[in-house]
């Protein structure tokens, strides 16, 4: 489940907050992206298992035939694709394994929110999510928590900081405080890999700077919920 729930780790969203003074409708206008996409990423997994962040790297791709890709380059090999109600994984050269949505209720609501955000269909998200926006000028911090309560167990909340009409950063929590963190934009990944370089190895990223450099990416508001 959390290899097919990370899709959701890499989109974006929306309500309003005291600098917003738009409709959703508006919002939507401005994240709306047309396929096929592709997007680079970094991602920071964190967990009270690990001593330090798990770092993963990759591109996600939004085919103009509604198929999403998620393809990770290093430091495995990992190939998760999602078409209709069939999600796909390819791991190296394992066989792949196939996971049908029908039988998983949640990941249906996860994915189909996904393609939501990447469509900029922003109003429907309403439904399956508690949607908040806090936005201060061109930045903006978006802000879901899911309102049914068996999802609730595996996710906690989503933050997805943002400028104009791009995300760059998007932060994923679950209930027991473990969670990933996502990079999308080319300047905060920089500053994030400098910090991996091999002659800096010793000095990795700890959670604390990875978050501060998430959010630094768009300025707080308090948001307002819907």
């Amino acid at each position: 489940m959390r290899a097919v729930r990370r899709f959701l780790i890499l989109g974006a969203v929306l309500a309003t907050g005291p600098a917003f003074s738009r409709g959703l409708e508006e919002f939507e206008l401005q994240l709306r992206r047309t396929p096929p996409v592709t997007t680079p990423f970094v991602e920071y997994r964190f967990s009270h298992l690990l001593k330090k962040p798990l770092r993963s790297s990759g591109t996600l791709e939004y085919r103009a035939d509604g198929a999403l890709i998620r393809n990770v380059e290093s430091p495995y090999r990992e190939l998760t694709e999602v078409s209709g109600d069939q999600v796909r994984i390819t791991r190296g050269s394992k066989s792949p394994r196939t996971l049908s949505l029908q039988r998983a209720p949640q990941l249906r609501v996860l994915l189909g929110s996904f393609r939501a955000l990447l469509e900029g269909r922003l109003v429907p998200l309403q439904q399956d999510f508690e949607v908040a926006l806090a936005e201060d000028a061109a930045r903006w911090t978006l802000t879901l928590k899911p309102r049914d309560a068996q999802l609730a167990k595996h996710l906690a909340s989503i933050e997805v900081f943002g400028s104009g009409d791009r995300p760059s950063c998007l932060r994923a929590m679950e209930p027991d405080g473990d969670g990933a963190l996502t990079l999308m934009d080319k300047a905060s990944m920089d500053s994030a890999s400098t910090r991996t370089a091999p002659a800096a190895a010793a000095a990795s990223p700890t959670r604390e700077q990875l978050e501060r450099l998430c959010r630094g990416s768009a300025r707080h508001a308090e948001p307002t919920n819907k």
